[in-house]
């Protein structure tokens, strides 16, 4: 869970972090600043690298937090202990891979590079419960129209009855007036003021070259920032069913070309659902962060080992994870085409129109050169009827000038 968002709303009225998610725009600034440990800590029964995010609070007139490189991080079980080293960003990686053990007992250690020392309560890893089905509906949230996805556990829980949820969006992105060429300046040739122009007098060529494929399929990607958890205690059967995870609206360009969504869900123990809990309660969604409700200080399970003072915002916690991925299309569901990301509108110029003195006239010759070389980043070449040039946006003719163009290797078209 990235809970930087979350910790954000925790931490507000001690004027200690950024601001996510406001309405609008105020100018903040800190009067009682206290310096803490920022901690976002989840160790999986997944075989892998595991990461460890450790940060500082840090004030709202700043645009980054602090980070303490320097920091030991170790997660210790009575057999081993796992070193993990700083790659940038606040974010530790483990020197090996390893997993979370059933039967095993994981504390998390940290020391910090003014000496304070730091530890979590002992924790054990959660049951383990599988996803049955992820699966999209089409339906309508009060007026707005979209998709649903939900996501229904396995029938045997083994005990689990606290769920959290991440998901990972990645969506196709084909540019609206991809061209496999593209028109390039070339032979520009300055030849001095003439007096029946408006400025300075060039000649140029266009040719017409190949386009990098590269610029016609892209690929964006957004994860959960919400606090997603739920609990079968209030449940008439002992398994989820119908949980909803994320609602696409119908005009969401992500949903114009392909969609994929991968859900993971996590299990975790009760210590841990009630601290994402309060978390949720207190703002930890899409919704301002200027709420009735006045949140203060929320304990979670990692203390300082010096002094008890010391305030640290977060949680250690050992889950087990499965995850699951489905694919899909808007027409999968009868919806009209959505919109691009971008107004795409074509431009139209003439190679041949210079500009007049008198009357005052545009010079097209001259727009079509500075937007095709000196625009940045340049347009784009659609098509041309004789001497009358259609050109675009960037963005709407290369989609890697705002997405990647490098296919995930889990895509499946």
């Amino acid at each position: 869970m990235k809970l930087n968002q979350s910790y954000t709303i925790v931490c507000l009225l001690f004027g200690l972090c950024a601001i996510f998610n406001c309405t609008e725009q105020i100018a903040l600034s800190t009067e009682n600043f206290e310096d803490l440990l920022v901690v976002e800590a989840t160790i999986t029964d997944e075989f892998k690298t595991q990461e460890i995010k450790i940060t500082h609070t840090y004030l709202l007139e700043s645009d980054a937090p602090i980070i303490d490189a320097g920091a030991v991080v170790q997660v210790q079980t009575a057999n081993a202990i796992y070193n993990f080293h700083h790659v940038g960003n606040g974010v530790f990686y483990s020197d090996q891979e390893f997993q979370a053990l059933d039967g095993e007992t994981y504390q998390l250690l940290i020391t910090t590079s003014d000496g304070e020392k730091y530890s979590s309560n002992p924790e054990e890893l959660a049951s383990k419960a599988g996803i049955e089905n992820l699966y999209a509906e089409r339906m309508s949230i009060g007026e707005e129209e979209g998709i649903q996805v939900f996501v229904d556990t396995n029938n045997d829980l083994n005990g689990a009855n606290f769920f959290r949820y991440e998901y990972e969006e990645t969506y196709k992105i084909v540019p609206e007036y991809y061209r496999v060429n593209d028109a390039v300046i070339s032979n520009i040739v300055w030849n001095g003021r003439n007096e029946t122009d408006s400025g300075e007098d060039r000649t140029y060529d266009i040719d017409f070259v190949d386009r990098p494929e590269n610029q016609g399929s892209c690929y964006g990607a957004n994860t959960s920032n919400e606090i997603i958890i739920t609990n079968i205690n209030s449940l008439s059967e002992s398994r989820i069913t119908r949980f909803p995870i994320k609602f696409i609206s119908s005009t969401s360009s992500s949903l114009r070309d392909r969609y994929s969504i991968l859900v993971k869900q996590y299990v975790q123990s009760a210590t841990a659902n009630t601290f994402y809990k309060i978390l949720k309660e207190l703002g930890g969604s899409s919704e301002s962060v200027f709420v009735t409700n006045q949140p203060g200080f929320v304990q979670g399970n990692i203390f300082s080992q010096q002094n008890i003072e010391n305030k640290v915002v977060g949680f250690f916690d050992v889950s087990t994870v499965t995850s699951k991925r489905i694919y899909f299309n808007y027409f999968d569901f009868d919806l009209v085409l959505p919109p691009y990301y971008f107004n795409c509108e074509i431009i139209e110029l003439d190679y041949q129109k210079k500009g007049r003195l008198i009357p005052p006239q545009e010079d097209e010759r001259s727009r079509l050169l500075e937007l095709l070389t000196e625009n940045n980043p340049p347009f784009k070449y659609v098509s041309r009827s004789e001497d009358v040039y259609q050109i675009v946006k960037s963005e709407c003719g290369d989609c890697s000038t705002f997405a990647s163009n490098i296919k995930p290797e889990f895509w499946e078209d």
